[in-house]
């Protein structure tokens, strides 16, 4: 049954990442040269969905641009963190709540497993996203 989800965890973790890093891009002012002011690349936090196991999955400190899903269909969560070790940190934070790394992790993704939840964690560049689902 693993085995499965882990086939299924990079392809939605690809696609998750794809639409992340779309979601940060936006146009402002009259052409392309023009800089973003910072009030127009700062974005609101979004709040985790009320069933998001907080307590189980840590989260690192940074803006949540995308909070989705629920605890039968997993929950989506994009971070733009607060520095640019997010993954380091997002990783790191999840072996210290006892997760486990599977086979397969690169530089930019890695699933991890307790007996609650497996976590596909990745990053398309600084931002990072995790896709959490209940075992």
């Amino acid at each position: 049954m693993r085995t499965a989800k882990s086939m299924i965890a990079p392809a939605a973790l690809v696609a998750a990442l794809t639409i992340a890093s779309l979601a940060g891009c936006s146009g402002t002012g009259s052409n392309a040269s023009d800089s973003p002011t910072a009030e127009a690349t700062t974005a609101a936090s979004q709040s985790l969905p009320s069933d998001f196991p907080k307590s189980d999955v840590p989260i690192i400190p940074g803006t949540i641009l995308v909070a989705r899903g629920d605890k039968e269909n997993g929950w989506s969560v994009t971070v733009q963190p607060d520095n640019k070790t997010g993954f380091a940190d997002a990783k790191a934070a999840l072996e210290k709540a006892g997760y486990k790394a599977q086979a397969g992790a690169t530089d930019t993704k890695a699933v991890y497993t307790n007996d609650k939840y497996t976590v596909a964690v990745g990053t398309p560049g600084v931002s990072v996203t995790y896709l959490v689902t209940a075992n």
